[in-house]
């Protein structure tokens, strides 16, 4: 009897119905992006997001001779010095281009600034920034609980532009899950990610993380709401993973899969179209912009229960080490 018991244990669980808990090294190792069905509206990472993924992770400038190369995922899936590169434009380097080398050998001793950060999702909706005194900075060995992972520096005056209209990102103008791997580096009026329009009605999509009462806010599908606004004073200089949904009528944060005090908050929204979603800062001709550093970002045309992003949230968790 404990034979064929065994046996169809065994056959269920080949065919999906009865199945070990994962634990943190699967949630490590597996691509996040393919935990869940639904694509992303976009999914940007110094880390290989999708195992079918074929594309670069940044486009890159060398700041001394404007020397731009695209640069792949290392054998182990993130972005480092052992990364090949792929020159795009010379510059005054004396490169040439298609030339390929590791990226230590093309960093040398000179800042990085990011051009383009692709998108790993299915849409191409990659987050650009041509103005060279507007791209942020690529470092190496900074981010996670052991500082050996890349993340892309703001400073508020720099960020990247998705050109794409808010409807094209989000539900109906309102319902979203955008989720974030990063350091916020300082209190200070920071228009940090997402859009705001001033025409034809004041209207937002967007976070300020943080603001200079150390509180950090979420005004989504609205302009403004009394349950906008979670302390976060306390996360300054820590890399964590952060969640914010918006629903039809409510609001959600996580961090590191613990809600925050705006949990559920009801509130009212409306939809918008139009305008373009910044990250780094959500107004391109204003500074005041993110103080942080940024190493992964995602953003679901949904708002999802709990229970589902609780996969992509430990994933994210496990694999930062956070």
């Amino acid at each position: 009897m404990k034979k064929y018991i065994l046996i169809i244990v065994l056959l269920l669980t080949e065919l999906g119905f009865a199945q070990a808990l994962p634990t943190n090294r699967y949630y490590q190792n597996k691509s996040i992006l393919d935990l869940e069905n639904n694509p992303p509206s976009f999914a940007y990472s110094l880390r290989k997001m999708r195992k079918n993924y074929t594309g670069f992770a940044i486009l890159v400038r060398r700041n001394t001779d404007n020397a731009e190369a695209n640069v792949a995922f290392d054998t182990n899936g993130v972005v480092s010095i052992n990364s090949i590169v792929t020159i795009t434009a010379i510059g005054t380097s004396g490169l040439t281009v298609g030339q390929t080398m590791t990226y230590n050998t093309f960093i040398a001793s000179q800042v990085t600034h990011v051009i383009t950060w692709y998108d790993q999702g299915i849409n191409a909706y990659h987050a650009t920034q041509p103005t060279a005194t507007a791209q942020p900075i690529i470092q190496l060995n900074i981010a996670g609980a052991t500082n050996n992972l890349p993340s892309i520096v703001f400073d508020g005056n720099r960020n990247l532009v998705v050109n794409q209209p808010i409807q094209n990102l989000v539900l109906n103008g309102i319902n979203g899950t955008f989720m974030l791997v990063t350091k916020p580096t300082s209190d200070s009026n920071q228009l940090s990610f997402g859009l705001q329009q001033t025409a034809p009605a004041l209207w937002r999509w967007s976070l300020h993380l943080n603001w200079s009462d150390s509180n950090c806010y979420f005004d989504a599908a609205e302009y403004s709401s009394p349950s906008r606004a979670f302390a976060n004073g306390l996360n300054i200089n820590l890399y964590k993973q952060y969640t914010f949904i918006r629903g039809t009528s409510y609001k959600s944060v996580f961090i590191n899969s613990t809600p925050t005090a705006i949990y559920n908050a009801t509130g009212a929204s409306s939809s918008a179209i139009g305008e373009v979603f910044g990250i780094g800062n959500w107004n391109s001709t204003t500074s005041g912009g993110y103080l942080g550093n940024v190493s992964e970002v995602i953003m679901f045309k949904k708002d999802y229960s709990q229970a589902v992003i609780k996969f992509l949230e430990t994933n994210q968790i496990a694999f930062w080490g956070l």
